[in-house]
């Protein structure tokens, strides 16, 4: 086996604080990031062996440990084109962790570990078009911007590629049925989501449920200026928890601190609800915490935040 560097359980953010570990990493001569928090360990290439019907980015598959990870070329993926002389060092495999789901992404060379806060990241240009099948046009890769020195860092949606290449059945679901009778056109949600391609689907399905009164906002810091704004009671709040300028535990942590939105409900949604992550949640008061890309099972939990009945302990969980 090749030389592993592990990275989690190496660093522990306390919750609310509004901070974030990235690594960064090269790829065709640029730089970009991961929050560090959705990465197990690097390792050095290793042998992999094709699968039949693998989506064209998937260079193969290989055993670690037991589990059976797909590595992922993300310069194809991204569409990024290598300068003359191939990769640019020998090569690194960042072996990622979230939505149940490992990955490996195949990468040019692995920096160092930074920890700021999320306020340097700034939002990326909006460049999403459409959800494939919906129009057409491609999704937006990169979520946020980071200047460090005289380089700008990338913060790519890990999300929408593993979506893309691995999941891509069980996020496209036309519409969760209303059994209840839930009055849902006439509640207010509020959803912060920085990802385009979940931003799209979070919209696109609450809507195809009946909540016509959803607002959907790219970052933490988006959606509080929406809520400090006032207007019509919010009924409930879905909020991711890694987020350009606030992230999502300090939006909750600011939200329940506040006397006038105190009682507002506010359920985190996100691929990062580790049992580390879920104690960091209930610190800052969330009401409710459920893994990506559980989206039926988020409608369903909105019914009930939206008509005050009780959240079953079992949906606060690690995926």
């Amino acid at each position: 086996m090749n030389e592993i560097k592990s990275i989690t359980g190496d660093i522990l953010l306390d919750a609310g604080t509004n901070e974030l570990e990235v690594l960064v990493f090269s790829l065709c001569g640029g730089w970009f990031g991961v929050n560090v928090a959705k990465v197990r360990e690097v390792i050095r290439p290793v042998s992999t062996v094709a699968t039949p019907h693998q989506h064209p980015s998937v260079v193969g598959m290989f055993n670690i440990r037991g589990h059976v990870v797909p590595v992922v070329d993300l310069a194809k993926h991204l569409g990024l084109s290598r300068p003359e002389g191939g990769r640019v060092g020998e090569g690194r495999v960042i072996i990622t962790e979230f939505n149940s789901l490992r990955t490996g992404f195949l990468v040019d060379t692995v920096e160092q570990i930074h920890r700021m806060s999320w306020s340097r990241v700034k939002p990326a240009p909006d460049l999403s078009v459409a959800i494939a099948g919906g129009g057409g046009g491609a999704i937006g890769t990169t979520t946020g911007m980071i200047e460090m020195n005289d380089r700008l860092v990338q913060m790519i949606d890990f999300e929408s590629v593993a979506d893309a290449i691995l999941v891509e059945k069980r996020l496209h679901i036309e519409k969760v049925e209303n059994p209840d009778g839930v009055e849902r056109e006439s509640k207010r949600v509020v959803i912060a989501e920085d990802s385009p391609f979940m931003r799209q689907l979070l919209q696109d399905i609450f809507v195809a449920s009946g909540y016509t009164r959803v607002e959907v906002y790219a970052d933490g810091e988006q959606a509080w200026n929406a809520i400090q704004k006032g207007g019509a009671p919010i009924d409930a709040i879905v909020s991711d928890i890694e987020m350009p300028r606030m992230d999502g535990l300090h939006l909750t942590k600011r939200i329940k601190a506040t006397p006038a939105l105190a009682g507002t409900r506010v359920v985190l949604f996100s691929s990062l609800i580790t049992p580390d992550n879920l104690k960091k949640g209930r610190q800052v008061g969330a009401d409710a915490q459920v893994s990506k890309p559980e989206l039926a099972e988020m409608v369903r939990l909105v019914d009930r935040v939206v008509t005050g009945r009780p959240i079953d302990g079992d949906l606060q969980r690690a995926a």
